[in-house]
């Protein structure tokens, strides 16, 4: 009885052991055919992101510069003989404009009036002996052909030519020594050599000048001019020497204390470039400064604007499109990410100005307005129009 009741227990725990083994062995195998069914494909999600579309057309750049206001011509007049001051001209004070010729200041000196009289006696006298000698000299031919001498004589002595020329070079000579003396005393009336700015005068009556003495510095008021130095970068986007010269090409000549502005031209263009700054310099002109309202003051900072030539083949963008890398990214045909590296022809306030790669210069593409440095090329987006007028910030 007792080895019945164990082969009892016996079979039923080998039963108990094969149910759980076909009970694990269905587990593992439903389970196996569960893995092994394929699950199904995650749909891409496509990232949203604000885009406009480019459009290729020609832009001129705006070239920005500053420089001083300065006369065409700048005078510290001198005084070319010495003497006293005994008349100074009301309107030989400074900030008065004085017109070409005007009396400004006389001397006095004596002495070279003196020298005037004595040159004109010199003269007087040199005349009269030139007189006698071609009396004598008439006489001596007389007197050769009288004698009945058909020959030149040998000796031209004979005939006083040599003490005629002498006599000649006798009253040239005292001529140019009275007109010395003239000049000489024709400068002790010091006249302005142009239409000027009185900006400084230096003398008063009764002051004693010694020749080479300063009196005074004028500014001429006829034109005023502006140099500016301009980057080879700059250069590229002005047209040819002859185009600005002579096509009246725009610039603006603006104060930068009021932003007054008056309409200038160029008047020269600068063919080397200086050692030191590596720079081309460009000089601007305005005609008569101070007949303007308000007046161009000589001496005034200000800021100089000139309109580039137009540029072909440019994408003007916001300057918010412009990546901190120097990247322009847009959409390709398959609306996924895609950028290219490029340098701006120019920028300005708002917009930078992008020169399209030949291979994509014949196809629409719209441009990331706000490119950040986490997007990836190839990245699937939807894309969500925006007008430029409602971009805002700076590169991101």
């Amino acid at each position: 009885m007792k080895r019945f009741s164990l082969w009892i227990t016996l079979t039923l725990a080998l039963i108990s052991i094969a149910g759980v083994y076909f009970y694990i062995t269905s587990a593992i195998e439903a389970q196996n055919n569960k893995v092994r069914q394929p699950r199904p494909e995650a749909k891409e999600q496509a990232l949203e992101i604000s885009v406009i579309d480019a459009k290729l057309g020609s832009y001129a750049a705006e070239i920005k510069a500053s420089g001083l206001v300065e006369p065409r011509y700048s005078l510290t007049i001198t005084s070319q003989v010495s003497g006293e001051v005994i008349q100074i001209s009301d309107q030989f004070e400074s900030g008065q404009i004085v017109k070409k010729g005007l009396l400004l200041a006389t001397l006095k000196n004596t002495e070279l009036t003196s020298l005037v009289a004595s040159a004109k006696k010199s003269v007087a006298s040199a005349e009269l002996a030139l007189k006698e000698e071609n009396r004598q000299g008439e006489q001596a031919r007389a007197e050769w052909k009288a004698s009945g001498f058909t020959e030149t004589p040998d000796s031209d002595l004979v005939l006083r030519e040599p003490q005629l020329a002498a006599a000649k070079a006798e009253l040239d000579s005292a001529k140019a020594a009275l007109m010395n003396a003239q000049n000489n005393l024709k400068n002790t009336k010091l006249t302005a050599p142009f239409d000027a700015l009185v900006v400084e005068r230096t003398i008063s009556p009764g002051s004693y000048l010694s020749s080479g003495s300063n009196i005074g510095t004028l500014y001429s008021i006829d034109r005023a001019e502006i140099k500016i130095d301009l980057s080879n970068s700059d250069w590229l986007k002005l047209p040819d020497t002859q185009t600005l010269l002579k096509s009246n090409w725009p610039v603006t000549i603006a104060n930068i204390d009021d932003k007054t502005n008056w309409q200038g031209t160029i008047l020269s263009v600068g063919l080397h470039v200086d050692e030191s700054t590596r720079m081309r310099s460009l000089t601007i002109g305005l005609n008569k400064p101070l007949e303007h309202t308000p007046p161009l003051i000589p001496g005034s900072f200000v800021a100089i604007t000139l309109k580039g030539k137009l540029l072909d083949n440019l994408w003007r963008l916001p300057n918010t499109a412009l990546s901190q890398k120097s990247e322009i990214w847009y959409l390709d045909e398959d609306n996924r990410l895609a950028a290219f590296e490029t340098t701006p022809r120019f920028v300005d306030s708002k917009y930078v100005y992008i020169q399209v790669p030949k291979a994509m210069q014949n196809s629409p593409y719209q441009i990331l307005i706000q490119p950040y440095n986490s997007y990836i090329k190839g990245t699937l987006v939807a894309p969500i129009k925006a007008t430029t007028t409602s971009v805002k910030g700076n590169n991101p």
